[in-house]
């Protein structure tokens, strides 16, 4: 059993918004060291690693999971491979906060300049180098497989569960549990149509500017009091905006870290 605690809101004036009979918030990014999509995951991955010095990781510039091993594993240095993605001041403040972190090492550059630098030190690391897989996956894991069936104990079994599809770790544990699951695809076309292949119904086919994304997460700011990432949250509230038959309940998943101010920087 899961010993990290499952946060959920209930919020009408977000209900409202979406035009829709309740919605229910998984606060995943309450979760301590920064919380995030993989926080549950990680921390069994942390526990399990022998002799282990350095993790490299190929992600996205600015990684929440290179965030949350940093803070997991303090003595362990943390090497990301980041990739830029046009994310705007969240990217840049990401960025910085991840070159603020003692225990991380990160490049960021395009995709095919960074997949260069993580293949190149691969072939010549000893066993004290551990390679996570691209972005960071873990697959579904028992932990969160256990929180999403404590948050349909809490919730019932009539919500619409929506999540953020990067990875798709969370949304395999969401699926082992129920049907009643919906992936927003955040990652670009070609990552989205392949991810897409594994879905009943997706959302975020349609590339929406950066622009319209900050707009939605303002918008929910003003609604529940919480800035979230314009990335994956602003992408979700987006997608669900812009959609005319929503089902009447649901449970949105929460997946950014917490404490982020990037309203901060230049947009």
């Amino acid at each position: 059993m899961t010993t990290l605690a499952t946060h959920i809101e209930l919020n009408d004036s977000l209900a409202s918004w979406l035009g829709v009979e309740s919605v229910a918030l998984v606060r995943e990014d309450l979760l301590p060291d920064g919380g995030g999509k993989k926080r549950r995951a990680l921390a069994s991955f942390a526990n399990n690693l022998n002799g282990t010095k350095h993790i490299h990781l190929l992600s996205y510039a600015g990684s929440h999971t290179a965030f949350t091993l940093s803070q997991l594993l303090p003595d362990v240095t943390i090497h990301l491979y980041g990739t830029n993605y046009g994310g705007g001041a969240y990217e840049r403040t990401m960025v910085e906060t991840l070159n603020k972190q003692q225990n991380i090492d990160q490049r960021v550059g395009s995709s095919l300049s960074m997949l260069w630098h993580f293949n190149r030190r691969k072939m010549s690391s000893d066993s004290s180098h551990h390679f996570m897989k691209i972005g960071g996956s873990r697959g579904s894991d028992p932990v969160t497989e256990t929180a999403v069936g404590e948050v349909i104990s809490e919730i019932g079994n009539d919500y619409q569960h929506i999540v953020a599809v990067a990875s798709g770790d969370l949304l395999k544990s969401i699926r082992s549990q129920t049907k009643r699951v919906t992936g927003v695809l955040t990652q670009p076309l070609g990552i989205k149509l392949i991810k897409s292949l594994g879905l009943n119904r997706a959302y975020g086919f349609k590339k929406v500017s950066l622009g319209k994304r900050v707009r939605a997460v303002k918008e929910v700011r003003e609604l529940t009091g919480n800035l979230w990432d314009p990335i994956f949250m602003g992408t979700v509230f987006n997608a669900l905006k812009n959609q005319t038959d929503l089902p009447p309940k649901l449970c949105i998943w929460v997946t950014c870290p917490s404490g982020i101010s990037w309203l901060k920087s230049k947009n």
